[in-house]
């Protein structure tokens, strides 16, 4: 790459987005405001919002450093003129840490196992080293492992955009094989992290519950809607006039390919934890699905299965439709939302549980009548509103601000040239 077309790319320009960053910095602001004063009327509510929020933030960025790190592993060319936009979502790592102290501050009113104390039960007793968080002491292990997570993330995602942008200015292939070389090592701490970060603060919602494929089910959904995040941004700004020339058709047939293929990963791992528990019929396990299909929760399983599987699934599986922009950008938000809501039925039915199991005093007794908690109801709430707005309109100012700080794809990687000319 010349000296001179280096010169020559076009950076983002805010002000050409017209109203785009202030819509995101007004809802997010008068969103966490909301959330505020939800703290104060209605604690517990605004914590588990609060919470789908964030993890919704969180596996995007999370998703966004996978496709990152597997970029660098593979050594792969077609990525380059698009990785830019992962490498500034994974770099939003910081801003999401401080968005996790709220998450801290409200524990105790979203995980029960912290206000339980020890010697009331017995399979929490034999948790207690792993679930250590507000019962035995000050919860080191449990807050320590969370300070790893992020400690982790947030090096490797600085790292990476750090690299990235350095090398436009030299173009020194050195870093390229740094960057691969980091990627071998970073992969296995990349999947321990969101796995128990999984575990930690979706899986000890119920902390009877426990599925061993918990971990690889949130890591399906987070690369699946990242990359659907992907195709969006690099779409839009290739409309806006900023990848002329670099990005064409073949890059959106690559991203829609692993869109649908992660699309079925994502259900054939859905599918294999919910047969497997379904066989094993281990009350610990199956209640966690029993209360999910319970009233009108069952009708948001069902949009799960149609939506989040069967609707891409028939958009995507044609060579056409993963060429087609106007169908990749249907396509990917109807995983977005999807997503957003597979988030919403995991977290939302263990407060209304939570709730019950507090009035009925045992499982036992709240299940007695019918079988099941007649509580159980999809209810949404004002503070799922505030809350999603906040998180994610301050993440979304945030990564337009950044976005608008370096070039907007690697101007000077070796690979350019192959990403380019790139033909599938």
């Amino acid at each position: 790459m010349s000296e001179t077309s280096h010169k020559t790319i076009p950076k983002f320009d805010p002000a050409k987005a017209g109203n785009l960053p202030k819509l995101f910095l007004g809802a997010g602001a008068l969103g966490l405001l909301g959330t505020l004063a939800g703290f104060a009327v209605a604690p517990k509510q605004a914590a588990f919002s609060y919470l789908w929020a964030f993890v919704y933030a969180f596996t995007l960025c999370a998703g966004s450093l996978f496709w990152v790190l597997l970029h660098h592993a593979v050594d792969a060319d077609w990525t380059v003129v698009v990785r830019r936009f992962l490498e500034k979502v994974a770099g939003l790592f910081p801003y999401l840490a401080l968005l996790f102290l709220p998450v801290v501050f409200s524990a105790p009113m979203i995980y029960e196992w912290m206000t339980v104390d020890p010697g009331t039960d017995v399979l929490l007793d034999h948790k207690a080293v792993f679930l250590d968080g507000g019962r035995n002491g000050a919860g080191f292990f449990y807050y320590g492992r969370a300070f790893f997570y992020f400690a982790f993330f947030m090096g490797a995602a600085t790292l990476y955009k750090k690299f990235s942008v350095a090398q436009d200015a030299d173009g020194n292939p050195h870093l390229t094989n740094k960057m691969r070389h980091m990627a071998y090592g970073m992969i296995p701490f990349f999947a321990a992290s969101i796995t128990f970060f999984a575990f930690d603060y979706l899986m000890a919602l119920d902390y009877h519950w426990f599925s061993t494929m918990w971990g690889v089910y949130i890591f399906a959904g987070s690369a699946q809607s990242s990359m659907a995040l992907l195709i969006v941004i690099s779409n839009a700004c290739r409309r806006a006039g900023y990848l002329d020339g670099v990005m064409s058709v073949e890059h959106n047939h690559i991203m829609g390919k692993l869109l649908f293929a992660f699309t079925v990963f994502w259900a054939y791992i859905t599918f294999s934890q919910y047969f497997l528990i379904y066989y094993a019929n281990i009350p610990e396990e199956t209640w966690f699905f029993h209360h999910r299909n319970t009233n009108s929760w069952q009708w948001l399983s069902a949009v799960l299965v149609f939506g989040h599987f069967l609707l891409p699934f028939c958009l995507l599986i044609t060579q056409p439709a993963k060429r087609d922009g106007r169908r990749l950008f249907w396509a990917c938000g109807v995983v977005l939302t999807m997503h957003l809501l597979d988030l919403y039925w995991i977290i939302m039915p263990q407060k209304q549980i939570n709730e019950a199991l507090h009035a009925a005093g045992s499982l036992q007794a709240a299940v007695a009548k019918t079988g099941s908690i007649e509580s159980l109801h999809l209810a949404p709430h004002i503070l799922d509103l505030c809350s999603l707005l906040g998180v994610v309109g301050i993440m979304g100012w945030l990564f337009l601000k950044s976005l608008a700080q370096d070039a907007i794809y690697p101007v000077r990687d070796p690979r350019l040239p192959n990403s380019i000319n790139l033909k599938n």
